[in-house]
């Protein structure tokens, strides 16, 4: 168990060569160019303890008081505004420090670029820089939120971020000598504080508007994987799966339920990858405090059309299910910030699933092993799709496939049964479903699902996660409509229907049709069987990631 101290300590190390250090390299390398030591080593130790606490209980306070991931994000942000601007403009500085006096009662310390405002400014990078974390480190993060903290997890957390802070204090120093080297800071001290501060602004502004994300994202596109996740190659290395599992302790046994019978229970995510139909490399840690980071939906409430249209557009996006006479809206406003709701429609359990990151809405029985259960958020993407789990056996399953990918579900090569979905506007599914029930902004949680949380994603070029087989026959954005016949698979960009309502096509040597009804939806039919074809809409890069063969409709 022990062993997972030295290994965690390197992997620190090592993390520092990573393309996550991105955010913070600026402000450590920045930090000591005035000659303060004090400072960098305020900055460092501030970053360790922030690192490692962060760490251990940034999933458990995430989860328990249903703050969204980016929260903690985004309030690390505003510290660093805040300090930033103070070093810029000292008078900030000296009002709050006036504050705190007055308010408080406390005299604070008096030089804010000091060791103290180091250790502000460290504390604000440990919340940013948490998703730049290995193996160890997330099974470490996952044990704690899920079990009582030990000491072990603690040591194994505290080596990790003392072996990211080593190389991080060394860097500065070197920058400190670089600068004093050129005498620059005798006769511009003034300046190269404030330069400090636009430095840190900067740095805001990047993670703020997620470029340090998209960066990311590129270099693990086109950068050898022995460079971009050097931590987790050298963690595998040592095969410290065995001893993870010895620090988890032994998984509780699943008793196996009856064919119709509902199970739902607290359960540990399946890390058993035998038999498994992805690599243990190939999946990423979407958000880091794991299992239900992004909360699903269990007792959905719905409103009536009239009720809905109080607070939806028309233009506004829904994806809507037509399952036994009874018919349901789930706004994409809703959708964005929990990506699933296990819904019962005329006594069928049914989960409604949806990846913004793809553009994929999918909608499931809630059956596993003719067991009815329910799927949450795993917190791991593959190809940045998002990778749900069951609250049956802890499964993962793929949602743009529905396929179980991670243990017995995959070893029994599992895949959910479909339910048709559309993804239309509020406008066209309102004037021909008048009677549609709509899910309610009353669903627990506190949102603002007036906001998009993820800035221009569906406009832009650019990718939050790294995702194989990369096609950019299309710009990877567009949205297209993917259908399987026979083995062989084909897209049909969206915009083609806005020139022929009607489609006649063979896929995989079967002739089909493909009709844009009046409410939007997308009916693929298999002409010389006269089946139903459930098409999946998405966007085309998520659709080639895992449809490498694909044909494209021109």
């Amino acid at each position: 168990m022990f062993l997972l101290l030295p290994i965690a300590f390197v992997s620190g190390i090592l993390t520092v060569f990573s393309p996550c250090v991105i955010p913070v390299l600026p402000i450590v390398l920045a930090s000591g160019i005035d000659g303060n030591k004090r400072r960098v080593k305020g900055v460092i130790t501030g970053l360790i303890i922030s690192f490692t606490i962060t760490i251990l209980l940034f999933a458990t306070i995430v989860t328990t008081l249903n703050i969204p991931a980016d929260v903690v994000r985004n309030f690390a942000v505003a510290l660093l505004v805040i300090f930033g601007s103070s070093m810029i403009f000292p008078v900030i500085w000296d009002k709050t420090l006036s504050f705190i006096e007055k308010f408080w009662k406390i005299k604070p310390i008096q030089k804010g670029d000091g060791f103290a405002g180091g250790i502000v400014t460290g504390a604000s990078l440990g919340l940013v820089w948490t998703p730049c974390i290995g193996p160890v480190i997330a099974a470490v993060a996952t044990l704690a939120a899920v079990n009582a903290l030990s000491p072990t997890t603690w040591l194994i957390a505290f080596s990790y971020a003392l072996g990211a802070g080593i190389p991080l204090y060394f860097i500065a120093i070197g920058g400190q000598k670089f600068t004093n080297k050129l005498g620059l800071y005798k006769n511009n001290s003034q300046k190269i504080r404030q330069a400090f501060g636009v430095v840190i602004l900067l740095t805001a502004l990047f993670i703020y508007s997620g470029a340090d994300r998209r960066l990311q994202a590129w270099t693990l596109d086109n950068l050898p994987e022995n460079w971009t996740q050097i931590t987790t190659v050298f963690e595998n290395s040592f095969n410290i799966d065995n001893r993870l599992k010895q620090l988890q302790g032994e998984a509780p046994s699943i008793e196996k339920g009856k064919p119709g019978e509902t199970i739902v229970r607290n359960v540990r995510l399946q890390d058993d990858f035998t038999g498994a139909k992805v690599d243990k490399s190939d999946l990423m840690q979407g958000c880091f405090a794991g299992k239900d980071c992004i909360p699903s939906i269990e007792d959905p409430k719905f409103d009536t059309a009239v009720q809905a249209s109080e607070w939806l557009g028309d233009s506004d996006v829904v994806f809507a299910v037509d399952h036994e006479g009874i018919q349901r809206a789930y706004p994409q406003r809703i959708l964005n910030w929990h990506e699933i709701v296990n819904d019962t429609i005329s006594n069928d359990p049914i989960a409604i699933t949806f990846c913004p990151l793809c553009g994929s809405a999918l909608a499931f029985e809630r059956v596993v092993d003719e067991v009815i259960t329910e799927f949450g958020v795993s917190g791991k993407l593959h190809n940045s799709d998002l990778v749900m789990y069951d609250r049956y056996e802890g499964n993962l399953w793929q949602q743009i496939t529905g396929e179980a990918i991670v243990g017995p579900a995959a070893r029994r090569d599992e895949v959910l049964k479909q339910i048709p979905i559309i993804t239309t506007t509020w406008r066209e599914w309102r004037l021909k479903h008048p009677d549609t029930q709509v899910l309610s902004l009353d669903t627990g949680f506190s949102r603002n699902y007036n906001a998009y949380p993820y800035g221009t994603y569906e406009q832009d070029d650019e990718l939050y996660f790294g995702v194989e087989n990369l096609d950019r026959s299309l710009q990877i954005k567009t949205v297209v409509y993917g259908i399987e016949v026979n083995g062989a698979s084909k897209a049909y960009p969206e915009n083609v229907f806005d020139i022929d309502q009607t489609i006649v096509d063979e896929v995989g040597g079967v002739k089909v049709e493909l009709e844009r009804t009046e409410e939007g939806q997308i009916k693929v039919l298999n002409v010389e069987t006269q089946e139903e074809i459930t098409p999946i809409r998405l966007f085309w890069f998520a659709w080639a990631a895992f449809h490498p063969d694909t044909e494209l409709y021109e």
